[in-house]
């Protein structure tokens, strides 16, 4: 749960600091979608399924 908490912190300053991208914005919102929806995940994990988050968000890549 702290992992989870630390992920929606860092998200949030990423977002006020402007120092993020769409596709790094969506591939974040993704990884704590997940993590919501699997409260017990470990980083393993979620960082195994980092490519899928990835694939789901390419349509913001480069912007």
């Amino acid at each position: 749960m702290k992992t989870a908490k630390t992920l929606a912190l860092v998200s949030l300053l990423a977002l006020l600091s402007g120092c993020s991208n769409k596709f790094d914005e969506c591939v974040a919102k993704e990884k704590e979608s997940y993590r919501t929806r699997n409260p017990g995940a470990s980083y393993g994990q979620v960082q195994s399924k980092q490519d899928e988050f990835e694939m789901m968000c390419s349509s913001f890549k480069g912007k």
